[in-house]
């Protein structure tokens, strides 16, 4: 028997005792809440990639089948580059874990960003008799997410271009030849500073749509990783 997703019921434990169970016992409705998820971030060591565990501690009243989706994406499209399907067995009390090294990714067209580290999708399956089946989510929640996605692109995108008129502004202004040191830093960080705050209306643009993106069914469509906007 195969018992999908986070919220599916404990009815794999009660199948497995009807013979044992009385009907009055058998009609208790009884779910996988006892299994606990957590999604860890490990200290992140190199600028390459960042660690992270998925973990799955079995709080049930036996050992349980569990099986995952997790589907990397590119940080920067959304599109899901890898999807991976580990499946186990978890004794009563004990911990399951599955770790992961999502890369730090860069932009693929080169502008003046940094990093991002991939994001991932991870949905759950648990059953008693037999190995599940974790269903895929990541096609869904992004269709949800689309317009958002596209006022985040579009908000990158101006939030870059803006970045570099900084940069040929500091550039223009404060030129190498002809200055000390300085004299140099100085002109620099004040245009700088100068410029600082059309480039923190793009940063709270961005966190108010990230907001948003987050408050999309929680509970299925969570993004681990990805992180927020390394654009500075």
């Amino acid at each position: 028997m195969e018992i999908k997703g986070k919220t599916a019921g404990y009815t794999a434990f009660l199948t497995a005792l009807l013979i044992a169970l009385p009907a009055s016992a058998s009609a208790e409705a009884v779910d996988f809440s006892c299994m606990k998820e957590q999604i860890r971030s490990i200290i992140q060591v190199t600028d390459a990639h960042q660690e992270y565990d998925v973990i799955m501690h079995n709080e049930c009243p036996g050992a349980v089948y569990w099986a995952t989706c997790i589907e990397r994406m590119d940080p920067w499209t959304h599109r899901v580059i890898e999807t991976h399907t580990p499946s186990g067995y978890v004794e009563k009390g004990k911990r399951a874990r599955v770790n992961l090294h999502l890369k730090n990714t860069p932009p693929a067209n080169g502008d003046l960003a940094d990093g991002r580290i991939q994001a991932i999708y991870v949905n759950y399956a648990y059953a008693i008799e037999s190995a599940p089946r974790a269903a895929c989510v990541a096609s869904g929640c992004e269709a949800q997410k689309r317009d958002l996605r596209a006022k985040v692109s579009a908000n990158d995108r101006a939030w870059l271009q803006a970045r570099q008129r900084l940069a040929d502004r500091v550039e223009s202004e404060c030129p190498s030849s002809g200055w000390g040191s300085a004299d140099l830093d100085a002109c620099r960080e004040r245009v700088r500073a100068a410029g600082q705050a059309e480039l923190h209306q793009f940063k709270e643009t961005d966190a108010a749509l990230q907001a948003s993106l987050a408050k999309i069914d929680p509970d299925n469509c969570t993004v681990y990783g990805g992180g927020a906007n390394t654009i500075k």
